[in-house]
């Protein structure tokens, strides 16, 4: 697995979702080998063990996911960056609010508000309490106790929230008490059986844990690992940097006069929210604005082309080089890194569209256009132009938001025989700013049971 992600760490068409390579992966058998596994031949480990008077002695693991997006009930073999969630450390108050609501309602919680509030009370700095939250003069007088201080910082994991006043296990995972991303007969039954809580309408409340994060932290380098270019630096610097870093033939000659000459003119890139802001396309001729009364006033702002950058010469095929090599950070923010960016590559619509400047409709256009995506194409975010998936308003509204990088993956495996019924199930988040694999987190969930169905056939979804 570390491997995989050495090698391919921001590629995710080759880890994300991929049932052929993640799903009953061989560790060892007593007669065969992986060339020759009878389940790799068959396709079905079921038909295999069904086929077989006594099970070959053969220990395997698969690398699974829930599957927010999709079929009610499919699960997905694959890894999740971190990035696919919302950073709860960093998150606006409204990108909170907007994410948890509806999950929290939907558990049946009369006054989510509150609960959202001691959420921030908890990561806040200051200690004046808001309406239904708790400081410090809550958390040290519990009765019973044991009291301790609120965190006022950062929280360090997802489950420190349970720590939070009013939060549970409940509101954590949800309905999904064995974690595994499917509902299951006890998860549907109302009252009948634990937990007592589901509602039992046949859709599965994952809770908010498959949705945030702690983690999800990149730093500002390109794919190569080379430091990007800032075009804050001085002149000098700037022009030094793009004869070392950008290869010949990667910008045009016209492309680089215009950014140096901007460099000379001493044109304040600061006000710029991303590279995309370099991209002018058919300046002046998008759709054109509705006619006055017609517009609609909750549309988003923003992403409207700077005037210095009409003549921008970057073009369509320039662009992921341009999203890759240059960054627009203030110079004093250029050595820390970047947090809090959503994956457009893999997350589900629900954190899509915590995306400032995100609409509806343009979570649709970019789910349909990640299903017939080049792995190529999907290294930079640039595709949602190339493609013609968003406009160039669009994109240049969210382009500040968004990666397509994952240094921080998710990994839930479970491991299991074919010829007993032992089985281990384990969870690491693994970080890969560089060659080696660091574990940031790493928690035993055997006690949860097997819990994947992992030889449903019928809940695997093809590309």
């Amino acid at each position: 697995m570390t491997v995989l992600l050495r090698t391919e760490p921001h590629n995710s068409a080759l880890w994300y979702d991929l049932p052929d390579r993640l799903r009953h992966g061989l560790v060892w058998a007593e007669s065969y080998d992986r060339e020759s596994d009878p389940v790799r031949e068959a396709g079905s480990r079921l038909d295999v063990l069904e086929s077989q008077d006594r099970p070959t002695p053969a220990w395997r693991y698969s690398v699974v996911a829930p599957r927010l997006d999709g079929p009610e009930g499919a699960i997905r073999y694959g890894l999740t960056p971190e990035t696919s969630k919302l950073n709860i450390n960093v998150a606006s108050e409204q990108q909170i609010e907007q994410l948890l609501t509806p999950i929290l309602v939907g558990l049946e919680i009369e006054s989510p508000q509150e609960l959202i509030n001691a959420l921030l009370d908890w990561r806040d700095t200051d200690d004046d309490p808001r309406d239904g939250g708790a400081e410090n003069e809550y958390y040290n007088n519990l009765d019973p106790g044991p009291a301790y201080s609120v965190k006022n910082g950062p929280l360090d994991t997802i489950e420190e929230i349970l720590l939070i006043k009013g939060w549970s296990a409940r509101l954590l995972y949800g309905e999904d008490v064995n974690r595994n991303g499917v509902l299951d007969e006890n998860e549907n039954d109302g009252e009948e059986s634990f937990p007592y809580y589901d509602n039992a309408d046949g859709v599965l409340n994952h809770g908010i844990a498959p949705f945030v994060t702690v983690f999800g932290r990149e730093p500002d380098t390109s794919l190569d690992n080379k430091p990007r270019i800032n075009l804050n630096a001085d002149a000098a610097t700037v022009a030094a940097q793009m004869a070392e870093y950008i290869a010949e033939g990667e910008l045009s000659e016209g492309t680089i006069a215009f950014i140096t000459q901007l460099k000379q003119q001493n044109f304040d890139f600061t006000q710029l929210a991303s590279p995309a802001d370099l991209y002018a396309g058919d300046a002046g001729q998008e759709a054109a604005a509705p006619a006055e009364g017609d517009a609609d006033p909750n549309a988003p702002t923003g992403g409207e082309l700077n005037p210095a950058l009409a003549g921008s010469p970057v073009t369509l095929d320039e662009l992921p080089v341009v999203m890759d090599r240059f960054s627009v950070r203030p110079p004093n923010a250029a050595a820390q890194p970047i947090v809090g960016l959503i994956n457009v590559n893999t997350a589900p619509s629900r954190v899509l569209s915590l995306v400032p400047g995100m609409t509806a409709e343009m979570v649709v256009k970019i789910l349909d256009g990640r299903l017939e995506l080049e792995p190529d194409a999907a290294k930079t975010t640039a595709w949602l132009l190339t493609q013609g998936v968003l406009t160039p308003t669009e994109y240049r509204r969210i382009a500040p938001y968004i990666t397509t990088k994952a240094y921080q993956i998710h990994v839930e495996i479970v491991g299991y025989a074919d010829h007993r019924k032992a089985f281990y199930r384990g969870e690491w988040i693994i970080e890969m700013l560089g060659p080696l694999a660091q574990v940031k987190y790493h928690r035993d969930l055997t006690r949860l049971g097997l819990a994947w169905p992992v030889d449903d056939d019928t809940i695997v979804v093809t590309q």
